[in-house]
């Protein structure tokens, strides 16, 4: 180990031991091979915290500082380079995170109480931070292969993440938080990557509001901005270099988006209360515009075969229906009502 690690774990052996004794604390650390790294700081007080350090081989470090009441933090880590860093303060944290192959990143900090992430990273040069505040939230993430990366940032009440990427060099982040007002939280964002180069972009705030990307293929992206009740937006690519961008703000808007092909795209902007699109794109540099402000407006876009085909939808005011469906090339449709 270390020389300066060694001091340090001295230190705090010496300033924390009789915390250690009256607070049920519990650290064990299992660590093999060479320039291994280990700081365990489980503070003084009321609590009965629990950390656990597995390290094998290469280049390992694990931090764990917990202060507060239940927690409880796992590492196992295998392989060369692996880093991974948690910090909790409140009541009843839980962090699991697993890593083995060859330079994985891990770091979490958790604030307040009850919440929970769980880390599993496999392959090599995989990336993941989470950062949690507020109460009974909850992200898990899977990265498998090479070099994924994925940000999760979670405020509030009852939000929940789940991302699993298992191609390579796919990119996730997820923002989720409290809208204004009294009820709010529950938010819930699902990423599956499996593709390579992919790239995912959540944000969400309000109350109830859902997310969900699937992604396969070749530099796909995706970007979904929702704030306000009960907004649900469905995105799904399997092409190459297709992107969709959703923005949603009002109560209950809902947004389907569905490509496959090379270089489409499609952008849906909806504010208001019961809006409905839904987007499916086949063939190449096809492009979907639509756009409704309102209450009870319909949207629905359809494109397949050939390429260069466009299709605009705007709406504005109550009870607006647009359909639009087109095969082959160059086709061009306008609907503005």
């Amino acid at each position: 180990m270390k020389l300066k690690m060694t001091l340090l774990a001295a230190a705090i052996a010496m300033t924390s031991g009789h915390a250690m004794a009256n607070s049920s604390n519990t650290a064990t650390t299992d660590q093999s091979g060479w320039g291994n790294d280990v700081l365990v700081a489980q503070q003084r007080g009321d609590g009965h915290h629990t950390a656990t350090v597995t390290q094998v081989g290469g280049y390992n470090d694990a931090e764990v500082l917990q202060t507060g009441k239940g927690q409880t933090a796992t590492h196992y880590q295998h392989g060369w380079g692996n880093t991974s860093d948690s910090y909790q303060t409140g009541r009843s944290n839980k962090v699991d995170v697993t890593q083995y192959g060859v330079g994985n990143f891990s770091n979490i900090d958790q604030y307040d109480s009850h919440n929970r992430a769980t880390v599993e990273q496999y392959g090599k040069g995989n990336d993941s931070d989470v950062q949690q505040k507020g109460r009974y939230q909850r992200a898990t993430v899977l990265q498998t292969s090479y070099y994924n990366e994925s940000s999760i940032e979670q405020s509030g009440n009852n939000q929940a993440a789940n991302v699993s990427q298992t191609g390579s060099w796919n990119d996730s982040s997820i923002d989720q938080s409290n809208g204004p007002g009294w009820v709010s939280g529950y938010n819930n964002a699902m990423v599956s990557q499996s593709g390579i180069k992919g790239s995912s972009d959540i944000e969400q705030s309000g109350y109830a509001n859902k997310a969900k990307v699937d992604q396969s293929g070749f530099g796909n992206g995706a970007d979904i901005s929702q704030s306000g009740t009960w907004n649900y937006a469905d995105v799904k690519q399997s092409g190459a270099g297709d992107m969709a961008t959703v923005d949603q703000d009002g109560f209950m808007n809902a947004s389907y988006v569905n490509q496959s092909g090379f270089y489409n795209d499609a952008d849906v902007n909806q504010s208001g209360s019961y809006n409905l699109s839904k987007v499916n794109q086949s063939g190449a540099f096809g492009t979907v515009d639509v756009a409704q402000v309102g209450a009870f407006n319909y949207s629905s876009a359809s494109q397949s075969g050939g390429m260069l085909n466009s299709i605009s939808h705007t709406q504005s005011g109550s009870n607006n229906s647009a359909v639009s469906t087109q095969t082959g090339s160059f086709n061009n449709a306008v609907v503005v009502q």
